[in-house]
């Protein structure tokens, strides 16, 4: 603020007008004036010759009597000015301690300017011939040389003392009324953690107060790749998919309300399920849930559906149109009525069923500060993910959710930061990009390709493989083969390669009959295989 106020009054000043000043200078002084004739005492004769008195003039009006229509339109009209035009340019002071009017006329032309200047003290001292005051000129007007500038260091005075003036005021403003996060810095001091990710502003559906995903409305924007990348940053702390019956559960909150949480609980979701994670997102906000508009699903029954003992976990879970990703609704409810079940120990039995179907647990509650249900969520949760908004969330209520936070919670909490500018330290990726009109390229489909990419992707234990060709979905040959597959000990594994214009092509990896098979031995001659029914010619081929 300081340095712009100094740097406005630096262009005022040489934006300011320059002209030629042509200075006069003009005595004021009494005449002497007769006096009534003097009588000493009563029988005393009056004299009979006057006694000259002199008048001291005032300057101060004097001045006022130059300025005045009396003296300024003979002037003007001397000059072919109107009155207010040649006012525009002239100045009479007034010299202290002494009886003298300067007056100075200012003209983009210095014989202009000498010009005007005798013209007004030509008119002064001639309305002043007559009178009690007499004007006398010192000094006839001057014909300057050189143009006349504004002084450049009052006006950088000036600029400094408006400009600490302003920079503190709006400081101590900022401080007492906005005291919002003040950037990405800012909120990792506060939280004492790095910042798992920033999400830059991006606009929703109009008419909408969330909109669906922006990972699945707009994936190749800067957004959806910024929820991308907080998955990426979320993954070691998440258990390995392998792992049976172990779903890592992810609370999303924040210190208020309306500061993202749902909007970022809902596109961690998606971007998890597209991973290939089985990701269940539950809607923990009793009070205010929103996942069902989000996602276009029924809300009638969930999770208090399940806190009331009235259904199972697969009665209530909702598909989405993401592979991999259910949604647990907050399901009907009455005011006040299921809020105390997220405080009891039906909330732990009920979140221990869920993570039975899947492998992470994404729940949405409310705000920390809102209400307790946040912190009952957060003492059964592996991982809290605590999200501010840049142009909501205090930094006062970022302090007070982690106080409220740190009984039950133990370094699991990680800050997420959305709605925030570059100027801030968000990281912005790169929107991606996806050509149109270009069909992909791929290396030919060889054996040794498959083999390699099926020893990549296969489970544990499988040593023997066999390749189906699948060039139509409806081919009812390939509908054989999948049926003779199903009923033998194989797992299909999808190739990455191909697409829409080529064959799909998948590697089948046949489980091991023997605990140490020999890598020659043919699987058609052990017990087992001759029991299996015979495969069709495709598949042997």
């Amino acid at each position: 603020m300081t340095t712009a106020a100094i740097a406005a009054a630096y262009g005022l000043n040489q934006s300011a007008p320059s002209g030629y000043e042509s200075e006069a200078t003009v005595l004021v002084e009494a005449r002497l004036t007769a006096a009534a004739p003097a009588t000493v005492g009563p029988s005393a004769a009056p004299t009979t010759a006057p006694i000259l008195t002199p008048v001291t003039p005032d300057v101060g009006t004097e001045r006022a009597v130059a300025l005045s229509d009396a003296v300024v339109l003979p002037a003007a009209a001397r000059v072919g000015a109107d009155k207010a035009s040649f006012l525009e340019d002239l100045t009479i002071e007034v010299t202290p301690d002494a009886n003298v009017l300067r007056l100075v006329y200012t003209a983009d032309n210095r014989f202009s300017a000498r010009i005007r200047a005798r013209a007004i003290v030509e008119a002064y001292v001639n309305y002043r011939a007559t009178g009690p005051t007499r004007a006398t000129v010192l000094s006839e007007p001057s014909l300057p040389d050189d143009p006349v500038t504004r002084p450049l260091g009052p006006d950088l005075a000036a600029g400094l003392a408006a400009g600490l003036l302003l920079g503190a005021g709006t400081a101590l403003l900022r401080s007492r009324t906005r005291g919002l996060i003040r950037g990405r810095d800012d909120y990792e001091r506060l939280t004492g953690v790095p910042v798992l990710a920033t999400v830059p502003r991006y606009k929703r559906p109009a008419g909408t107060t969330i909109g669906a995903p922006v990972v699945l409305r707009d994936p190749t924007s800067p957004a959806a790749e910024s929820y991308r990348y907080l998955r990426t940053r979320l993954q070691p702390s998440l258990r390995p998919s392998l792992l049976p019956a172990i779903a890592t559960t992810v609370l999303v909150t924040s210190p208020g309300d309306r500061q993202g949480r749902t909007t970022t609980a809902a596109n961690l979701a998606v971007t998890l399920a597209q991973a290939g994670r089985s990701v269940i997102l539950v809607d923990a906000d009793l009070r205010h849930p929103q996942l069902h508009h989000v996602f276009g699903i029924s809300g009638e029954y969930g999770l208090t559906t399940l806190l009331d003992g009235e259904a199972g976990v697969e009665e209530v879970l909702e598909e989405t149109a993401v592979p991999g990703l259910h949604v647990i609704p907050a399901g009907r409810r009455e005011e006040g009525e299921h809020v105390d079940l997220l405080d009891s120990g039906q909330l732990a039995r009920v979140l221990h069923a869920v993570q039975k179907h899947a492998d992470v647990i994404v729940l949405d509650s409310t705000a920390v500060l809102s209400a307790s249900d946040a912190i009952a969520l957060a003492a059964l949760s592996d991982h809290i993910l605590l999200v501010g908004d840049f142009a909501r969330t205090s930094r006062e209520s970022v302090r007070r959710a982690l106080d409220e936070l740190a009984e039950v919670v133990h370094d699991n909490v990680s800050p997420v930061l959305v709605n925030v500018p570059k100027s801030a330290g968000a990281l912005v990726p790169h929107a991606r990009t996806q050509p149109t009109g270009i069909a992909p390229h791929h290396e030919p489909l060889t054996r040794d390709r498959l083999v390699s990419d099926a020893d990549d992707v296969a489970p544990p234990g499988v040593t023997q493989h066999a390749y189906v060709e699948v060039a139509e979905e409806d081919d009812e040959d390939a509908e054989a083969m999948a049926e003779y597959f199903a009923r033998t000990t194989t797992v299909a594994v999808p190739v990455i390669y191909g697409s829409a214009n080529t064959a799909t092509v998948y590697a089948s990896s046949t489980a091991a009959v023997d605990e140490d098979p020999s890598p020659s031995e043919d699987p058609a001659d052990s017990p087992d295989a001759a029991a299996e029914p015979e495969e069709p010619a495709e598949a042997r081929s």
